[in-house]
């Protein structure tokens, strides 16, 4: 985790970064933000409540334009205003989607963080992009006024990265916030086209992308090339899911052993992932560390749900020998028979 209790902040700025294709400007400060001594640490938990320390980045050297002016942020001084400036003024030339929001950029240099036990400083950027009404009763004497203003909650961030002093020769260590707005166009613009990121490969993106390829296998390939049903296609499901929960290491053969219990189908997994793994984005290998952090966020991959017509929905979470499935020559219909020693109602 980040811990940031003894943490300092220091050099802020706030630049206005609109959207050129919507014909919206680019206001550069020229002058660092001042910060009231008072305000100093609710300013700090805006920039840092948000970072969780799972699927780091790291800047890709040969695409990133923000990161030759990361050196100059960490000195802080007088080149940081400057740095701060180039770096918004590539966000403005990258957001260029009609549905990308204009909003404020915060750029900050944080003292002393800690992660995991390892100190380190860290550079911002947060780019607010939604304002909220408030309501403010104001007294005076025994007389109120209702005043209203426009402001960005403290407790929601849209867009944000820290760039932590790790690694600086190998891109540093980067975490990302990136609440997009559902548009299919601005997606991944923060990430790539602004920061020039690519993810850390480490163990919890080896977890992630080994659950999403067995997902993904399973709930296309195998039903097609085997003629499972459902059931059987849950089953895996269920089975890939524990997999992943009870163990500490994975071994592509135990994971086959455990799982598929089948050459042919273990043969054609292979080969899914194979050709899986020839995208860019993807990197497969059969033996890594498993996170039990990517394990709890992307469970819901292996989410286990048969859905009859629609009048029913079965959750199957354990054993497959306890369903069982039939024809009714009467009703011509099909059915499920289920076992079970209790029930209750949710």
């Amino acid at each position: 985790m980040i811990l940031y209790h003894n943490a300092s902040l220091h050099e802020t700025v706030v630049h206005f970064v609109g959207n050129p294709s919507n014909e919206e400007p680019l206001t550069l400060s020229e002058s660092l933000l001042t910060v009231n001594d008072d305000d100093q640490q609710r300013l700090l938990e805006y920039f840092m409540h948000s970072f969780k320390p799972e699927e780091f980045y790291t800047f890709d050297a040969a695409e990133s334009e923000v990161l030759p002016y990361i050196s100059k942020l960490f000195e802080g001084g007088d080149d940081f205003l400057e740095a701060t400036q180039h770096v918004a003024s590539h966000l403005y030339d990258v957001s260029v989607h009609p549905k990308i929001l204009p909003g404020d950029l915060f750029v900050g240099r944080i003292r002393e963080l800690s992660l995991h036990g390892e100190f380190c400083d860290g550079i911002v950027f947060i780019k607010a992009e939604v304002e909220d009404h408030f309501a403010q009763v104001e007294w005076k004497d025994k007389h109120s006024e209702l005043v209203f203003s426009q402001g960005y909650r403290l407790n929601r961030i849209d867009k944000a990265c820290i760039v932590l002093s790790l690694e600086p020769g190998d891109g540093y260590r980067v975490l990302v916030v990136d609440k997009t707005n559902g548009n299919a166009g601005e997606a991944q613009y923060w990430t790539d086209a602004f920061l020039g990121l690519t993810a850390l490969e480490d163990s919890y993106h080896h977890t992630q992308q080994f659950m999403q390829v067995t997902r993904e296998y399973l709930k296309d390939k195998f039903p097609e090339e085997f003629q499972v049903s459902p059931a059987e296609q849950i089953a895996l499901l269920n089975k890939s899911s524990q997999f992943f929960k009870n163990k500490e290491k994975f071994e592509m053969e135990e994971f086959a052993n455990d799982v598929f219990k089948d050459d042919d189908v273990t043969s054609s997994f292979r080969n899914f992932t194979k050709t899986y793994n020839e995208d860019p984005e993807h990197s497969i290998t059969e033996a890594f560390d498993i996170s039990k952090s990517a394990v709890k966020k992307h469970a819901g991959m292996f989410k286990s749900v048969l859905k009859l017509d629609k009048n029913f929905h079965i959750y199957v979470h354990g054993n497959r020998q306890l369903i069982e499935r039939g024809y009714d020559d009467d009703k011509a219909m099909n059915y499920y028979k289920v076992y079970f020693n209790n029930e209750s109602a949710t």
